[in-house]
């Protein structure tokens, strides 16, 4: 009784194994086939711009091409050197001059962009390849001069671009500070979210001075009023800022704020001091490719109207790719096969001895022969293309797992008869 007892529990086991394996081999089967990255990606990079000083802007260009036959889903990668930082537009798509995306490609925080295929190269594999252009900004303090080499990633392939510098004052570089009153803005995150401006002018020239200053920016963005910074001071530094010391508890200032208005006023500033506003507004619109934000600087009731206007950089590009010709069928060689003659042959009476009349029908050949020659004949369609690069998971090894299933499913139904069989002897 035990041991039929351990044959029917082993069956059971063989059995629930057998379907677990099939079923995992289904799985398999259906599993669909994973993107790849594309070794064979190349990418071309250039740049006309200079810099000067530290988060100055990078404008670059590039053409890319990937071999034939890549698939949508199939991506490549850039990667940025540590001397820049992405800015701007952190997705952005590679068009065909119809309006079909080729590619899309992503930009993350650590200036790695990943290009990856769309459906579009199934229908049009071969030649695919555009151009992009990015901006950046040169993130660390420029060298002395020159020139400098810039290193990009390409997957494993080193991209070398060398970038103009210029490199720091050495001739009559004493600060003079600005000549006249104006207003300057620039993106102030790379994410270009919120822009920062600063109102400038003169030294005072008169004994002692009142100064108002108004902002007003335009539609699209609004003041932050927690950061609004007025700076008054004697000292400047090499860009021609006002510098520590600040004499902004010698002379503070008035601020009256909103998101839409901000008014900074002194009063009696002696000659000689320099005076500065910082003022941040956040974007309320992203959708615009240009902010404008507009004020006036009075001083001793002398007003001069300012104004700055600030684009948004956009990453954009292009691509395209050419469909695969359609093969031509070549007409089959084989020779077809006559049909055999199905008329019967006419005797003629004769009273002399009988001349057998030779047939004139062709024997027919056999079709043995002509299905043997049909099958060696060489298709005339077109060789498989060749994929280039790396090749994805296809699930290929679900037929294995369907044997190792069945194997066990036949072990298990053995199993189980043999214990029947046994217990048939036993109730004997």
């Amino acid at each position: 009784m035990m041991n039929h007892f351990h044959l029917k529990a082993a069956s059971v086991v063989a059995a629930l194994l057998a379907a677990a394996m099939t079923v995992l081999g289904i799985g398999l089967l259906a599993t669909p086939a994973n993107a790849a990255d594309i070794p064979g990606a190349r990418i071309s990079i250039s740049t006309t711009s200079a810099v000067t000083q530290q988060w100055d802007q990078v404008d670059l260009t590039c053409e890319w091409s990937v071999p034939d036959n890549s698939k949508p889903g199939d991506t490549f990668s850039l990667q940025l050197p540590a001397e820049l930082r992405w800015f701007g537009s952190s997705t952005f798509d590679l068009n065909n001059k119809t309006g079909q995306t080729v590619a899309t490609a992503v930009a993350n925080p650590q200036g790695l962009v990943v290009f990856t295929l769309t459906d579009f190269v199934a229908t049009h594999p071969l030649n695919v390849g555009g151009a992009c252009n990015f901006t950046t900004q040169y993130a660390v303090q420029p060298g002395a001069g020159g020139s400098t080499q810039l290193n990009f990633y390409v997957g494993s392939t080193v991209v070398r671009v060398p970038v103009a510098v210029n490199g720091p004052c050495t001739v009559n570089c004493d600060p003079a500070g600005p000549t006249s009153v104006g207003k300057a803005m620039w993106w102030s995150d790379p994410a270009q979210t919120e822009l920062e401006s600063i109102f400038y002018m003169p030294a005072m020239t008169s004994r002692t001075n009142d100064v108002v200053i108004t902002d007003t920016p335009a539609a699209g963005m609004a003041i932050d009023c927690s950061r609004v910074t007025p700076r008054v001071g004697k000292n400047l530094n090499a860009d021609g800022k006002v510098s520590e010391p600040y004499d902004d508890a010698q002379y503070p200032a008035t601020v009256d704020c909103s998101p839409q208005k901000v008014t900074v006023s002194w009063k009696g500033l002696p000659k000689g001091e320099h005076v500065e506003l910082f003022v941040v507004t956040p974007v309320t619109d992203a959708s615009l490719d240009v902010y404008q934000n507009n004020g006036t600087v009075s001083i001793q009731g002398r007003e001069s109207i300012v104004g700055a206007q600030t684009r948004r950089t956009n990453a954009g590009g292009s691509g395209d790719g050419t469909a695969a010709p359609t093969p031509t069928p070549t007409p089959s060689t084989a020779t077809p096969t006559p049909a055999p003659s199905t008329a019967t042959p006419t005797s003629t009476p004769s009273t002399s001895t009988p001349t057998p009349t030779p047939s004139t029908a062709t024997p027919a050949p056999s079709t043995m022969a002509a299905v043997a020659v049909t099958t060696k004949q060489p298709s005339a369609q077109a060789p498989a293309p060749t994929v280039s690069g790396q090749l994805a998971s296809t699930g290929a090894q679900g037929p294995g797992v369907l044997l190792v299933a069945a194997g066990l499913l036949a072990v298990g139904s053995l199993l189980a008869y043999a214990g029947a069989r046994r217990a048939r002897r036993r109730s004997h």
